[in-house]
């Protein structure tokens, strides 16, 4: 999919107060699904990672939308408890659910963009949840358990983390998943930091995410 073809999307959160903004990136045939993507705490949606991954979904068959949840917009800061930036997904939500109807919607986090995916999960609009560099605990203390929003996934989630994330030790990750009483899954990407930045020689770290966010969505499409 070429980039033109991302169009302006403009919605209101789910509380109806105030505008979210985003780009949706439709595919020249029906959907099969949809996906919104969000960012992380200091991102946006023109970071690399909500900006491939929408791309690459809407070449893939997919209704994708990237958004800005609206703290960035006003040059302000998330919520304390994220409770505002769960207001914009979901209202990002049934922006997508509108202008597609009837077909399954997928939400996608990169780090603290996870953390509001898994606030939102309860949605029923939602159908799963990708964590792209889920921030477990506090940078560099895998000691700090008990994430806010655990309890609140609700829905199918696939964790896509790499092995040098300061933000996710993989055995304390390893220990807390059988926690959840969802299906979930992690595919875990080698030599890659909190946001696939390549530790070791340099390579496109993105292609492999991309395969694991795709193969784990096509298992959840209904067949035409």
């Amino acid at each position: 999919m070429v980039e033109f073809l991302a169009a302006d999307a403009r919605f209101s959160p789910i509380s109806g107060s105030g505008t979210v903004r985003g780009l949706l990136h439709a595919p020249e045939a029906a959907p099969s699904a949809g996906l919104v993507v969000t960012h992380g705490r200091s991102g946006n949606l023109q970071n690399p990672i909500p900006r491939r991954i929408a791309t690459a979904a809407a070449d893939a068959g997919l209704a994708a939308l990237r958004m800005n949840f609206r703290y960035t917009d006003e040059k302000g800061v998330a919520s304390r408890d994220l409770s505002r930036e769960e207001d914009d997904l979901r209202g990002a939500l049934r922006f997508m659910a509108n202008r597609f109807p009837e077909i399954p919607i997928f939400l996608a986090g990169q780090s603290m963009g996870a953390r509001v995916c898994a606030r939102a999960s309860a949605d029923p609009l939602a159908t799963g949840l990708i964590a792209l560099g889920y921030p477990l605990h506090p940078k560099f203390r895998p000691e700090v358990r008990d994430p806010p929003e655990w309890p609140m996934v609700v829905k199918p989630i696939l964790f896509v983390q790499g092995d040098h994330d300061p933000f996710c030790d993989l055995a304390r990750l390893r220990e807390d998943l059988p926690r959840l009483s969802v299906p979930h899954d992690l595919v875990v990407i080698r030599e890659a930091g909190h946001s696939f930045e390549p530790k070791g020689p340099k390579r496109d770290t993105f292609l492999e995410v991309w395969d694991a966010v795709r193969r784990w969505m096509e298992e959840r499409i209904p067949a035409p």
